[in-house]
């Protein structure tokens, strides 16, 4: 009996060292394959993968890998072939593969087909703010700027930090016509990506915002033209028409000698102490999450950290205040990481 026992215990250290040692085998694989797809080698990754494969043919880890690869590639029913192998799976790597896919389909001209598999992932998975970012850029290029928005709130709500959903909300408001929808997610996204290329981007919006719909008459400079949403379901129509009254006043005597950016930093002021006034009946991502959030960085002392550290991707000025305050540029990220409500 014992000796059975120990040639029990000896098979089964055999196989479990065996086991492991596949697993690395893979993984050592997978790694080779994952830096010829970074250096652009793709028929190169592409061997690793499947080299791991011939350890383990249902690898989802080396079944992703191939996927991403081949798409990368333009290779795109083989990326299908293979993200539908991890999708069938069901493994941790589904997610990663439903996105390959969707994206793919969407290269290939099949945004309708890629729209119903993105909200065919959120129903089967627990959801990731991934899945409804992408479904939302779906909706976004295909003109419903309702069900984009929606998307891209779901996003924000699963990770508020993820930047390309707050600037794809405002992009969806403001191809709506929506001011303030349009420019409170613009700041926050500012807040997380001050310095890109979108980021200017973001920042040229941004100042549209808030003195697009003003302008000097054509024929009497002395007259300022303004553009107001007086529609009675406009629940910030107030603060939109102080909006315009402040660029407006930007044209006066009083106002001339003010930079850029001194005149951003009280448009801004006024804007986040109007609304935190307003009583706003709808529950949504402006009531519960923008306009809370955008009255204590008013109230706090934190403000004119903000505003400069907003702007420093398009203003020399703000660049040089954020290099010189090093310490209340900490501490105001201290105060949103930590600090905030204490």
């Amino acid at each position: 009996m014992n000796n059975f026992r120990m040639l029990l215990l000896s098979l089964f250290l055999t196989t479990s060292l065996f086991a492991q040692t596949e697993e690395d085998k893979i993984l050592e694989l997978v790694k080779e394959g994952v830096q010829h797809h970074d250096s652009q080698e793709y028929n190169k990754a592409i061997l690793k993968y499947k080299e791991a494969l011939s350890i383990d043919k249902k690898s989802p880890l080396a079944n992703y890998e191939l996927a991403m690869t081949y798409s990368e590639k333009g290779d795109f029913p083989q990326a299908i072939k293979y993200a539908n192998k991890v999708i069938k799976q069901n493994t941790e790597y589904v997610i990663p593969a439903y996105m390959v896919k969707g994206n793919v389909l969407d290269e290939q001209g099949r945004t309708r087909k890629s729209i119903k598999l993105f909200n065919k992932a959120i129903r089967e998975t627990e959801g990731h703010y991934l899945l409804h970012y992408n479904l939302g850029i779906n909706y976004f290029k295909e003109g419903d700027l309702d069900a984009a928005s929606s998307q891209m709130i779901n996003a924000i709500k699963r990770n508020p930090t993820h930047t390309s959903s707050h600037l794809y909300l405002a992009l969806a408001q403001k191809r709506k016509d929506e001011l303030i929808k349009s420019l409170l997610p613009l700041y926050y996204f500012l807040l997380l990506e001050p310095n890109s290329n979108r980021a200017e981007n973001a920042y040229v919006l941004l100042q549209s915002d808030l003195y697009g719909d003003v302008s000097r008459d054509a024929y009497d400079e002395t007259q300022i033209n303004i553009v107001i949403d007086d529609s009675e379901d406009n629940p910030y129509r107030s603060v939109e028409l102080m909006i315009n009254l402040m660029a407006a006043a930007r044209f006066s005597d009083e106002n001339k000698d003010l930079s850029n950016e001194q005149y951003f930093v009280v448009t801004t002021k006024g804007i986040f102490e109007h609304l935190a006034t307003q009583e706003i009946e709808a529950k949504d991502i402006w009531s519960d999450f923008y306009i809370p959030f955008f009255k204590e960085v008013k109230e706090s002392k934190h403000f004119e950290t903000f505003t400069q550290y907003v702007m420093q991707g398009t203003s020399d000025l703000a660049t040089e205040w954020i290099a010189f305050h090093p310490d209340e540029v900490e501490e105001f990220f201290f105060w949103l990481n930590e600090g905030r409500g204490k």
